[in-house]
């Protein structure tokens, strides 16, 4: 029982929490109809999930909060010559660590090389909890590496990055539920957090709208840089044109697309402008 108290085994629980949660209500209250059949897009999906948890969950799970405790013991970070308390600790760091993500999702769709590991999270053609799950392993590694770099840079306390993991993957698992929240629940909420319209709108098969809203936790990020954008969710169309069959889609194609032919979808778009609904 110790493992569950280590802040590893505390973002899994956090983790199959959001996905039991989730799943149940997605399944009671289904928002849009399956492309794909149900368990073998729950399959797929768990299984890039496990096999990145194998490869590297076990390696560095714990070493974004190991690094992070190493950087508070040597007082290393912008936030150690400022001292604060632990509350603006931790809402300083989720702040920047959000932001920061938000800037290195940008990247994933502008930098064509990180396109090619990215996209095989947008070759989902149906959005659930699962999705939120669909990565290759190479995207995952380079986001761990960006990850330290960011921490170093502000120093936050150990504590304040468990807090950041757990909800990160909590709003990940949100926000590619397949439900839908009732107005004016979902605009109220919406101008905060991500809810799953606004992030189904950056899932759409058009590239100017899977080139918008690439926040994560907090919405104001594309609100504020220009890159927010809303559209009708009744007309999206969910994944890439370039891989619209099944058979583009199996584990072992996903494992290699970053290696093969290139996809133009999110590349060559210019920033959208900014609409508001």
């Amino acid at each position: 029982m110790d493992i569950l108290l280590t802040p590893t085994g505390l973002r899994g629980l956090a983790g199959f929490a959001g996905l039991f949660l989730f799943m149940a209500i997605e399944n009671l209250f289904p928002f849009r109809k399956r492309v794909d059949p149900i368990f073998r897009h729950y399959g797929l999906n768990l299984l890039i999930a496990g096999g990145n948890t194998l490869l590297l969950g076990i390696a560095f799970g714990g070493a974004v909060v190991a690094y992070a405790r190493f950087l508070e013991t040597r007082g290393i970070g912008l936030l150690h010559l400022f001292p604060a308390g632990l509350g603006w600790n931790i809402f300083l760091s989720l702040l920047y660590l959000d932001f920061v993500t938000y800037l290195w999702h940008m990247a994933y769709h502008r930098v064509p090389l990180f396109w090619r590991l990215h996209r095989v999270h947008h070759t989902d053609r149906d959005l659930d909890v699962t999705s939120a799950s669909r990565f290759h392993p190479a995207e995952i590694g380079v986001s761990i590496l960006l990850r330290l770099g960011a921490i170093a840079l502000l120093g936050p306390a150990w504590i304040s990055v468990v807090i950041f993991e757990g909800a990160l993957l909590l709003a990940a698992q949100f926000q590619h539920s397949n439900l839908k929240i009732p107005e004016p629940l979902e605009s109220a909420v919406r101008w905060v957090f991500v809810t799953p319209d606004m992030h189904r709108v950056h899932h759409s098969d058009v590239p100017a709208e899977t080139n918008s809203n690439y926040s994560t936790i907090f919405s104001f990020w594309d609100r504020s840089i220009g890159t927010y954008r809303m559209a009708p969710q009744e007309r999206l169309n969910i994944g890439l044109k370039e891989y619209p069959n099944p058979e583009d889609r199996t584990f072992l194609k996903l494992m290699v697309m970053p290696f093969g032919r290139g996809c133009s979808s999110a590349i060559a778009e210019s920033t959208p402008k900014e609409t508001r609904t």
